[in-house]
């Protein structure tokens, strides 16, 4: 079992390696134990740096004149790496230009943007400064200096590897016994927080970022089974919103104001607001056009909110783009519920971004055939008890290969049939149990492509509603 690593980076020409060359070479040699050993020296790659690279990196011709050529450098590397395991952020990369050399071909590479994707998914970027920032470890002044990235590299993966600790003892034995089926090289990764791992629990890491997104706090297992609320009954008689009330509310000294630190008043977002209400009043069609800065959202969320809860009939709100959805659950929504009163909302999406739970159980049986099945299996296996929603947006899937996984392990697959399917009748299928939010919400956040797949098929997708604001 190994208890030593090689954290590795290059700087090199370009990013080819049957075209490109080396022109440094940084490696340190570290144990969990924290001692560590450090390698580094300049190659002559026997042709002129090019200038962008010089000031990306600050190595120049005359830092590699005297330096060793990339065979005589390749095999330097090669006597202070040995047999151990090679760490490095896009490991593949780096590996590949020094096996050109004929060096280092049999050992292990264990890839941090592969570990950060799987224990950290949901930072906002997966280059190697960033995850270091967001894990809030030391950054230094310079990078894009093959030593001081190795340095950057052995941090990101000592702290990667104290989170795999956290994991619960059976998940990360199933890891490395999945891991083995297909020589994954995570597997060494996940071998070692096997045998340093703590007696803790797991929560406080995954399931922390997820709660983060959604304002709520992770105390525990965050897929809760209690039964969703019951759904909406509209009254027989729909009674108008209190207009003059609502602009109370955006008015410079109001709920809202007290709530929103950043809270300008707007006179526009006030008639906005006002013009969405009588049309709920009226039920008549309205059609608004309002410039950036408006306040658009809260111009109509106000009167769809108080509309839902005083008559007990759903709001539908479209969005075209993922970034105002995320806008609406993330913030809008939020804060007018602490500046309001409770209501219900709910953001609903097509089946293909919920995780079938009968589909994955046959795949965590079945086992992985591939590197990147194994990598998937660890995805989910590690997420699926800290989500809430079992929405794939939720893990970081940046390959096409990984997006067709989920699509075929997913509510959106062929093979997912409710009808055979134990989840389903247990209420904690993640599709179904979505559905039946969105049945009791007074407010549902779908997207474009939803809300027309809905009307091709007369409405088989969406809980019924009325009132639709686009």
């Amino acid at each position: 079992m190994p208890k030593t690593y090689i954290a590795l980076d290059l700087e090199t020409t370009g990013l080819e390696p049957g075209r490109d060359a080396i022109i440094e070479i940084g490696a340190v040699r570290f144990h969990v134990d924290g001692s560590v050993e450090r390698f580094q020296t300049f190659v002559n790659p026997g042709r002129p740096i090019p200038p962008f690279i010089t000031k990306l990196t600050g190595i120049c011709d005359a830092d590699v004149a005297g330096a060793p050529s990339p065979r005589q450098a390749a095999e330097q590397v090669a006597q202070f790496v040995k047999r151990d395991p090679v760490v490095g952020h896009n490991v593949g990369f780096d590996l590949a230009f020094l096996r050109r050399q004929r060096v280092l071909r049999a050992n292990p590479g264990i890839d941090t943007f592969e570990l950060a994707g799987i224990l950290v998914p949901h930072a906002s970027r997966y280059s190697l400064a960033n995850l270091v920032e967001e894990l809030g470890l030391d950054l230094p002044e310079q990078t894009h200096r093959a030593l001081d990235d190795a340095e950057l590299t052995r941090e990101l993966f000592l702290a990667l590897l104290g989170r795999a600790m956290q994991l619960p003892l059976d998940t990360l034995q199933e890891l490395v016994r999945q891991g083995r089926r297909v020589s994954w090289g995570a597997t060494y990764f996940f071998e070692d927080a096997l045998h340093e791992r703590r007696r803790e629990g797991f929560q406080g890491a995954i399931g922390a970022q997820l709660a983060a997104r959604r304002g709520d706090d992770a105390a525990g297992p965050l897929f809760v089974r209690e039964s969703p609320p019951e759904p909406l009954q509209g009254r027989r008689e729909p009674r108008p919103v209190d207009i003059e009330a609502l602009t109370a509310l955006l008015a410079p000294d109001g709920p809202i104001a007290e709530a929103t630190p950043a809270y300008e008043y707007r006179s526009q977002q006030v008639e906005m607001m006002q013009a969405v209400a009588e049309a709920f009043n009226e039920g008549r069609h309205l059609l608004v056009e309002a410039g950036t800065g408006t306040g658009k959202s809260l111009a109509y969320l106000l009167p769809a909110i108080e509309w839902a809860v005083q008559n007990g009939q759903r709001v539908v709100i479209s969005t075209n783009t993922i970034n105002l959805q995320e806008q609406l659950a993330g913030k809008d929504i939020p804060q007018l519920m602490e500046a309001l009163y409770p209501f219900r909302w709910q953001v609903m999406k097509g089946r293909g971004h919920y995780l079938c739970r009968r589909q994955f159980e046959a795949f965590r049986r079945r086992g992985p055939r591939s590197v990147e099945e194994a990598r998937m299996l660890a995805k989910i296996l590690i997420w699926l008890p800290n989500t809430l929603d079992g929405d794939g947006d939720e893990l970081f899937l940046p390959t096409s290969e990984e997006r067709q996984m989920w699509h075929d392990l997913s509510a959106g697959s062929e093979a997912c049939e409710p009808e055979r399917c134990r989840y389903f009748y247990e209420g904690t299928c993640f599709f179904y149990r979505a559905r039946a939010l969105a049945e009791a919400a007074h407010l549902l956040i779908v997207n474009h492509a939803l809300l027309m797949a809905d009307a091709v098929t007369q409405n088989r997708v969406l809980p019924n509603y009325e009132l639709l604001i686009v």
